[in-house]
């Protein structure tokens, strides 16, 4: 069965806030997670925009474009994806969002450099 949310003998635990921005008090707070953040701040951003420059490897490999406003590219095989793809982002370098955070201009993650062909090198 469910484990149920973190308690003391049916009394809930409150939620703690660790200095590093965690939860305690045995909660987990994955909406806390950096990557599960900027991916809702991805949606935020491209919203309304339609797919485009879909790829796939024919396997467990996809990238694709939101318009000309986010690019997302996701590997679920056991090798790595190493393509030069289209990401319909106009040239320019991107911080990519689920390695690190965008910081007063610059990324503490990966940097992905988009080409004036709209093109990128995407290493995953």
């Amino acid at each position: 069965g469910d484990q149920g949310p973190p308690n003391y003998n049916g009394n809930l635990n409150g939620v703690s806030i660790n200095s590093d921005g965690t939860c305690g008090g045995g909660w987990v707070c994955e909406h806390r997670w950096r990557q599960v953040k900027n991916m809702v701040k991805f949606r935020n951003v491209v919203t309304g925009e339609g797919v485009s420059n879909w790829w796939d490897n024919g396997n467990n490999q996809i990238a694709f474009s939101r318009g000309s406003k986010g690019f997302i590219a996701i590997n679920n095989d056991d090798w790595n994806m190493d393509e030069w793809l289209q990401t319909g982002m106009p040239a320019g370098d991107y911080c990519d969002i689920i390695s690190g955070d965008k910081v007063n201009g610059g990324c503490t993650g990966s940097t992905i450099t988009v080409h004036g062909d709209g093109k990128a090198h995407i290493g995953l």
